[in-house]
């Protein structure tokens, strides 16, 4: 059974206002501790082949890790202007309610579960 937020005061939506901001607390740490991974790999560092490539491939990897923590952010921003709109747990899709179970577990989810399908 999943419960909606048009029986809950606005009140109960802020009950995800820490969730929220303690998510995205937690990216901007992770995206600032990734920096020193993604810095690039001077050609003058003496390495070997297999391990520059190697080093290269790590770099790589920590860039893409890096851009999926920025885009999960922005969405967590945007969760937290829909909180202050009064819109959050809202689906974009059906403009259904969203379970608070799959708020709990996804902050920036944007959908319901049936439009996520």
């Amino acid at each position: 059974m999943s419960i909606r937020f048009r029986s809950f005061s606005s009140h109960h939506q802020e009950e995800f206002r820490p969730i929220i901001e303690e998510a995205i607390r937690e990216a901007k740490t992770e995206i600032a501790n990734s920096k020193e991974n993604t810095k690039p790999i001077s050609p003058d560092v003496s390495i070997g082949r297999l391990s520059r490539l190697d080093s290269m491939q790590m770099q790589q990897m920590a860039l893409e890790a890096q851009r999926r923590q920025q885009l999960y952010l922005i969405r967590l921003e945007e969760a937290l202007t829909r909180l202050n709109q009064g819109t959050y747990g809202q689906c974009l899709q059906c403009r259904d309610d969203i379970a608070m179970e799959r708020l709990r577990y996804q902050p920036d989810a944007v959908l319901c579960m049936r439009c996520a399908r």
